[in-house]
């Protein structure tokens, strides 16, 4: 049985600035790459990285972004991973009455394939382009803090999609704007 050989390292940084008792500031930036050598010349699955979802760019659902400007097959089951990640979130919370807080966010990031062998068109991970192919969403969200648990609404809205080969990608005032541009997510705890 071949087992996997691969190198993989992620850096995060995540910033928290309290601007008064009602009000925060929170950002995060998060870079992960993965490459495979000798047995495999893939990542193991589970080692792989995805985005979308609760906890990632929130205007998409999770594992149905990237990876680059690949565009899943209609009605396909979302579950796109690769092999680098990079990712940032912005959000500010603020208090709203007793237990409930809201949110506005925006998320930027995507996924990319470094193996040559992943045959998806748009997948691969170029420096000249990546930050041609960076997907943008924005959003709002409610928090209800039960101070030992938090739970999270969220509905966050695309405003660049690299799949999109109109208009490089922008939505918001270059086409009409659809039920498939925005998605909501629930989840227990704060994204960062």
């Amino acid at each position: 049985t071949r087992f996997a050989q691969y190198i993989k390292s992620d850096v995060e940084f995540r910033y928290g600035h309290i601007i008064d008792k009602y009000n925060t500031l929170v950002g995060r930036a998060f870079i992960g790459v993965g490459f495979p050598y000798g047995n495999f010349d893939v990542l193991p699955f589970e080692k792989k990285y995805f985005s979308g979802g609760a906890n990632g760019i929130r205007a998409w659902q999770v594992r149905s972004l990237g990876p680059g400007t690949y565009r899943m097959p209609e009605n396909a089951y979302p579950n796109q991973s690769s092999d680098i990640k990079i990712e940032a979130n912005l959000e500010y919370r603020f208090k709203l009455v007793g237990f409930l807080e809201g949110a506005l966010f925006a998320d930027a990031g995507n996924i990319w394939a470094i193996n040559e062998k992943d045959n998806r068109p748009g997948s691969q991970f170029r420096v000249n382009e990546f930050y041609k192919q960076l997907a943008l969403g924005a959003g709002t969200g409610f928090r209800f803090d039960f101070t030992y648990f938090i739970f999270r609404l969220d509905v966050g809205m695309k405003l660049r999609d690299p799949s999109q080969y109109e208009f490089n990608g922008w939505i918001p005032g270059k086409r009409k704007i659809t039920g498939d541009d925005f998605n909501f997510s629930f989840a227990i705890g704060y994204p960062f």
